[in-house]
């Protein structure tokens, strides 16, 4: 579950990245997946549903309410996310 949480915490709350727009332009067009890939986190990032709802998810693990990776696995199916574990 760590190559979610990076993914997640890195599209929450509309923080932006340390790459400039031509720097991120430039690596999308390297591979078509990896272009849809940071169009679905830019739209993710954007939206104030998702934003919600992980914020919820994060503070419903933080009380011990739900188990972390049962959350996480209902939020990614919730939003129709997949990861593919990547070594790094």
């Amino acid at each position: 579950m760590k190559a979610t949480l990076r993914f997640q915490d890195r599209i929450k709350g509309g923080q932006e990245d340390a790459m400039s727009r031509s720097s991120q332009r430039r690596e999308a067009s390297k591979s078509p997946a990896r272009g849809r890939a940071e169009l679905a986190a830019e739209f993710l990032k954007r939206n104030r549903q998702y934003r919600s709802e992980h914020a919820r998810m994060r503070q419903r693990i933080a009380r011990g309410a739900v188990a972390e990776e049962a959350a996480e696995a209902a939020f990614a199916r919730r939003w129709g996310l997949s990861f593919r574990l990547c070594a790094g």
